[in-house]
């Protein structure tokens, strides 16, 4: 009996695919997979394994065993601790599970309930957990699940794909098919590459503005890995995802890292080439001092200023402006003022400059340079 004190919860399909949940030794996890594989038709259990977890006036079913330790629920939302006594091979059983209207489906993983339980008393009441959650003590990780399951509510013969449980009515479709890759334009306008988790289809009898329509609609939703969704019908719609073969993957991420760079968000990126190869863009400052200089000297000068979150383009002159160690150039002296005020440059254009007559031409003029050691 020693051997079976250190044990690992294992899921697992018989040879005529069946799902069954075992308990074995921690060492003989591949050897009890195949052994069920090859050599178990079917296995007769005595009653379904199903738990009912209570939130608020309904309920939601899962077949794992598990413990809710907090429920706080109100406004289209609600907040839990779990414990799951059995979590599968390779997953944390101590979650926070939410549901709020702006991502729908939650979970994060943390190392203890105790960390769990605090975690949930810090932010029930209606704090952004996003922001609150990673700072805290044993915070694992966060996963938005968007309108699909998460794994631990996996009922019946449902098939766990990474975080997630594949919900019932999933259909098959020749384009949209399971672990295909996508690229999806976001609610920002960027590119994205998202992993297909399946199809349903539905039929609308309302139009946009309520009317019964002719004939009914047939609606296809796509579920994605990042748990979004996209809605269209098979009539085509504007937009669609376009599929993707597996020799475009680095062209489109490429597309999205150098999108990034030009927003700004990013400084630099590098996309990996499958023979090990690696791409690296970035910016790179002016060499010669002509060029460092170019902007340097004291004076006026006429901008045309993009920032990050604008839409309008600022343009207007700065006046008396001189070279200091703090703003050794015009566009450090915006871009420092516009940091007190919570923004940042995009884009920045001199579109005319007055240079001051008998100004400093630029900031090395006020540096000493260091006096070199005895």
């Amino acid at each position: 009996m020693d051997r079976f004190v250190a044990y690992t919860h294992v899921e697992t399909r018989t040879g005529m695919g069946q799902l069954v949940e075992v308990a074995c030794p921690t060492g003989d996890v591949q050897k009890v997979k195949d052994f069920f594989l090859t050599s178990v038709r079917e296995v007769d259990l005595p009653e379904t394994h199903s738990l009912n977890v209570s939130h608020g006036g309904f309920g939601r079913y899962t077949r794992y065993d598990i413990t809710q330790h907090k429920y706080a629920g109100g406004g289209g939302g609600y907040i839990e601790v779990l414990e799951i006594k059995n979590p599968p091979e390779g997953r944390q059983g101590i979650v926070i599970n939410e549901w709020n209207g702006y991502d729908g489906g939650v979970f994060t993983e943390w190392k203890t309930v105790a960390d769990a339980v605090a975690a949930w008393e810090a932010t029930w009441s209606g704090r952004r957990s996003e922001t609150v959650y990673p700072t805290m003590k044993g915070f694992i990780r966060r996963v938005v699940c968007g309108a699909l399951s998460p794994w631990f509510y996996a009922i019946g013969e449902e098939e766990l794909i990474g975080d997630y449980a594949l919900p019932h009515g999933l259909e098959d479709d020749p384009v949209y098919r399971l672990g295909r890759k996508f690229v999806v334009q976001n609610g920002e306008g960027d590119a994205e590459i998202k992993t297909c988790m399946g199809t349903r289809f539905y039929e609308e009898d309302l139009d946009e503005v309520g009317y019964r329509r002719k004939s009914k609609l047939r609606v296809r939703i796509v579920y994605w890995h990042d748990g979004s969704i996209w809605r269209g019908n098979t009539e085509g719609a504007g937009g669609e995802p376009r599929p993707l073969r597996d020799d475009q993957l680095w062209i489109v991420k490429a597309m999205v890292e150098f999108n990034k760079l030009l927003s700004g968000r990013t400084a630099e990126f590098s996309v990996n080439f499958i023979d090990g190869g690696k791409f690296v863009g970035r910016f790179v400052e002016a060499k010669t001092p002509k060029e460092r200089k170019k902007f340097h000297g004291a004076g006026n000068y006429l901008l045309s200023v993009r920032v990050i979150g604008e839409t309008k383009v600022r343009k207007g002159w700065v006046y008396d402006f001189n070279p200091t160690a703090e703003d050794p150039d015009i566009l450090a002296h915006v871009a420092r003022k516009l940091r007190t005020q919570g923004k940042e440059i995009e884009r920045l254009e001199v579109k005319k400059h007055k240079p001051k007559k008998g100004g400093k031409k630029w900031v090395g003029v006020y540096l000493k340079p260091p006096t070199p050691p005895a």
